[in-house]
């Protein structure tokens, strides 16, 4: 008997704390993909404004090295 009212409170604890479970889960995989997206922004801002300017820097670079090179020939 007692085997039985403990699966009967077990279910009826699970159903009734179901929804917070899950609210809980879905508050954590949101979290998670808040993080992971900001994360993503950041690194492609990041792409997107520096990788220009490292673009230039080495074809100044390239330039002057090449300049160097074809006066000391």
């Amino acid at each position: 008997m007692n085997r039985k009212i403990a699966i009967i409170l077990l279910i009826v604890v699970g159903i009734y704390c179901l929804p917070t479970l899950l609210a809980a889960f879905a508050t954590v995989l949101g979290v998670v993909a808040a993080v992971a997206g900001t994360i993503l922004g950041v690194g492609l801002s990041l792409i997107a404004s520096v990788l220009p300017l490292l673009i230039v820097a080495y074809l100044i670079w390239w330039l002057v090295r090449d300049n160097r090179n074809s006066r000391q020939h």
